[in-house]
């Protein structure tokens, strides 16, 4: 199992019954490491707000806020593009025997409903524990650009080269081909 690149560890014991406020900034070092991990250039600034509080007696709800800065390369271009991230999320957890015993869609429905207004299911807790830093890690990953394009920047497919051109102009056409059938009938 890897470590991860940045990480803020929160023991249910340790939250209230009022909940509880963290703010956080990840440092240079996690960033670093968190870029490299997504492929991307940098990440020049990663901070948010997350709230913390009770969920059905032996699990925690996370209520998080982000904004993240980062630079990518433009898909185009491969000019560096800036990005700015506003996130928030709710994830709640619960310890691994209760979060696994939550009901499941059998194996043998062929049709499965979805919706998408519904709730996700609790993640398992580790040990009563739950990683602020790799929850708020993994919505980042979800929220970058795929395919950053710098403002402006389009992509012109090649014009086709004389020897393409060619070969498309000795073919015959086939609607032309129909089109001499229809007269000739």
């Amino acid at each position: 199992m890897r470590e991860p690149e940045f990480s803020l560890i929160v023991a249910l014991g340790d939250v209230p019954p009022a909940g509880t406020e963290l703010h956080f900034e990840a440092d240079q070092t996690a960033r670093t490491r968190l870029a490299r991990r997504y492929g991307i250039s940098e990440i020049t600034r990663l901070a948010g707000t997350a709230r913390i509080r009770p969920y059905r007696k032996e699990g925690l709800t996370l209520d998080c806020h982000f904004e993240a800065e980062l630079v990518q390369n433009c898909v185009v271009t491969l000019d560096p593009v800036t990005q700015h991230i506003d996130e928030e999320f709710t994830q709640r957890y619960l310890p691994e025997h209760i979060a696994g015993s939550m009901p499941s869609v059998p194996e043998n429905d062929r049709e499965i409903t979805i919706d998408v207004d519904a709730e996700d299911s609790p993640e398992p807790m580790n040990a009563g524990k739950i990683d602020v830093g790799e929850t708020v890690a993994e919505q980042l990953a979800l929220a970058i650009d795929p395919y950053p394009r710098k403002p402006g920047a389009s992509f012109d497919p090649p014009s086709p080269s004389k020897e393409a051109g060619d070969a498309s102009e000795s073919r015959p056409n086939p609607f032309a081909v129909l089109e001499k059938l229809k007269k000739n009938s």
